[in-house]
């Protein structure tokens, strides 16, 4: 009888919870399923080896959507294809003071002060608002999340802070408030997915090739526009990954991913 009776209960907290929240990108899958303490519930619409700026929808996407309780995704441009969901749709971007924010550049989740100050804490509100019989779990875990966040803040001082003015080149300006955390220069090739490089952007590294420290390219952008910038800086480029290609867990254990592949660049 016993059994049952604790049966019973662990059946309606399942039930109590049974919402779907559908992510856009795999960052925010991250985050997501963290705060939760599981992904059971968390559908990632974009695979993280795919280039979002250029994603659309499937038939099967959009019954996704459709039967999702909560959306969360970036905004800023990113997901064009969401407008008819906007009711259950949360923007991250809009966690993030204007002021600190690009007009063309919507990849906010690289940068980790916003990810602890702003993004984590927005999530953290929506969610237990949301889903509040998850409320406790959630809070307990997003604790957690700001803690490792804070730890990440600190290593990447220590890696940053003695290259600070020093110049970086990218195919894509994916990691630019990031570097502009740190005060490194980011000069991207294009200004976004859909632009191709002009004279004036070699031009200007070419003159600035003495200032550059490293180049780095993306699994989801071509990197064969580096190439050439390989030969005539004598700079082996590296690997950024703004999404999580290789099967991370948590949002920290990316950025320390890419942590320590710039710390290796700038050595």
């Amino acid at each position: 009888m016993k059994k049952l009776f604790l049966s019973l209960i662990l059946a309606l907290s399942l039930v109590s919870f049974a919402g779907k929240v559908v992510v856009t990108i795999n960052p925010y899958y991250l985050i997501v399923s963290q705060l939760f303490g599981d992904s059971s519930n968390v559908v990632l619409l974009v695979p993280p080896n795919a280039n979002p700026h250029l994603f659309s929808l499937k038939p099967t996407d959009a019954k996704t959507l459709e039967e999702a309780d909560l959306i969360v995704a970036n905004g800023m441009g990113l997901e064009p294809y969401l407008k008819r969901y906007s009711e259950k749709t949360v923007y991250v971007s809009d966690f993030v003071p204007e002021i600190f924010l690009e007009d063309e550049n919507p990849h906010i989740w690289l940068d980790p002060f916003f990810l602890k100050y702003y993004i984590v804490p927005g999530l953290y509100r929506v969610l237990s608002e949301k889903f509040p019989k998850k409320q406790k779990e959630i809070r307990q875990n997003t604790k957690q999340a700001i803690e490792e966040l804070s730890e990440v803040i600190i290593d990447s001082f220590n890696v940053l802070f003695p290259h600070r003015g020093k110049i970086v080149v990218m195919p894509h300006p994916s990691f630019l408030y990031l570097f502009k955390e740190f005060d490194l220069k980011l000069l991207p090739l294009s200004s976004g997915h859909e632009h191709s490089t002009s004279f004036s952007t070699i031009k200007e590294i070419l003159e600035k090739k003495e200032q550059i420290a490293a180049l780095f390219r993306e699994p989801q952008q071509p990197g064969g526009m580096l190439t050439p910038l390989e030969k005539e800086l004598k700079l082996k480029s590296f690997v950024l990954d703004p999404l999580g290609v290789d099967g991370e867990k948590k949002i920290s254990e990316l950025l320390r991913k890419n942590l320590e592949t710039i710390k290796e660049a700038l050595k």
